[in-house]
């Protein structure tokens, strides 16, 4: 998840840096904005105020930081508590269909119920449209026109405080109807919201990272197409989140649990917007590298418990590719620690395809398809094809 509102970066810093001046004096006095909402604005640099209540922007900034602690603390916990909680699902999930495929959605009942989908959808809708309020109001406020971002503010704790109610409620709606959305709506349409995501946040990290090798990728990737998404993606990722937060029920097998503790951090990226923290490059790196540990839990699970395809190595290779080659630029590290995890990553991909006893001796089939570029590919495509129509929306004005 990325910045709701003005995308910043600490351009400023980068330049004070060859004077001589502190890079953490000059991100505390400036900021300058890299995604404008005019071509005007480009370059322009304002003096940084807070957002929320506070003597410094120093303290402001600690209470963001604060927060984000207190959201990744709250996300292990009630990660913990769901799978603690499990075992009451039994008469539920005694019930459940052998998987059946791709297509088949395994954590749903086997008879539909029109009472438990209407109290279902009316939860969901009411989490959904409190997020949508609160990033309306919260775009409404002079610190989202003018691009000055800050500490904690209303928007913020109101947002921390919707998401943790809504979390407790989607526990008590599983344990006394257990069925999430997914009775009504294919699985695809989670699996696509959470890939639409990752596309568009290609495109506006582009501007601060490269889009491959650290290397920014030219039209239509331009500043003024990041700045569209950047300006428009809150309200598509916030449906993408709680929409996919209430797809599922919050039952204790791994691929839910492992889903529900990724879900709550994300939903903390989203109530911190407009602070610091949600700018982090670090911490946007560790929401998108999470996606890799998460479709390799539930591609081995599957394998191992319903008798899928093993599909494992596809699914992280494709998704360490992502971070080998675009998201690890972000962290600033050397340039032979670089070159160190990318001969790692090769070195893995022969490993995989390699006979036994030497590597894994998965078919060379699967090699020769180019399974470990197929994830790179989808999120490139996507990536290029947003870019491209939002160039031709904006870029030529």
């Amino acid at each position: 998840m990325l910045p709701v509102g003005a995308g910043l970066a600490l351009g400023e810093e980068e330049e004070e840096e060859r004077k001589g001046i502190s890079g953490a004096s000059a991100a505390i006095k400036k900021i300058t904005l890299i995604y404008p909402r005019d071509e005007a604005l480009l370059g322009m640099s304002l003096p940084v105020r807070e957002s929320g209540e506070g003597p410094s922007s120093m303290e402001g900034s600690k209470r963001a930081y604060w927060a984000w602690v207190g959201g990744v603390l709250f996300a292990a916990i009630f990660t913990l508590l769901i799978w603690l909680l499990g075992p009451g699902l039994k008469p539920f999930t005694d019930t459940l269909l052998p998987d059946q495929g791709a297509a088949w959605y395994y954590w749903k009942l086997p008879t539909r119920s029109s009472t438990t989908m209407m109290i279902t959808w009316a939860m969901y809708l009411g989490h959904q449209f409190s997020v949508w309020a609160a990033i309306y109001l919260a775009q409404r406020r002079p610190e989202f026109r003018s691009g000055v971002m800050g500490g904690l503010s209303g928007y913020n704790l109101a947002t921390l405080a919707v998401n943790a109610f809504f979390a407790f409620l989607h526990l008590l709606q599983t344990h006394v109807w257990f069925d999430g959305l997914a009775q009504d709506v294919p699985i695809w349409t989670s699996q696509n919201s959470v890939i639409v995501m990752l596309a568009v946040i290609l495109v506006i990290e582009n501007q601060r990272r490269g889009l491959f090798m650290g290397r920014r990728a030219g039209r239509p990737f331009t500043a003024r197409v990041a700045g569209f998404f950047v300006r428009n993606h809150p309200y598509v990722f916030a449906w993408a989140l709680v929409y996919t937060f209430w797809f599922h029920p919050m039952a204790s097998d791994p691929q839910l649990v492992s889903g529900f503790f990724y879900m709550f951090l994300l939903l903390t990226q989203l109530s911190l917007a407009y602070t610091w923290v949600h700018l982090d490059k670090k911490w946007i790196v560790v929401l998108e590298g999470y996606v890799a540990i998460h479709a390799f839990v539930v591609a081995v699970y599957n394998t191992l418990l319903h008798g899928s395809a093993d599909m494992w190595p596809m699914f992280f290779s494709g998704f360490a590719f992502m971070f080998v080659f675009t998201q690890m630029y972000a962290l600033g590290l050397r340039r032979w620690s670089r070159w160190l995890v990318t001969a790692l990553y090769l070195g893995f991909v022969a490993w995989l395809y390699f006979p036994k006893p030497f590597g894994l001796g998965r078919a060379s089939g699967y090699l020769l398809r180019l399974e470990f570029l197929w994830i790179p590919l989808v999120l490139y495509g996507l990536a290029a094809v947003f870019a491209g129509a939002a160039y031709f929306r904006v870029g030529r004005k």
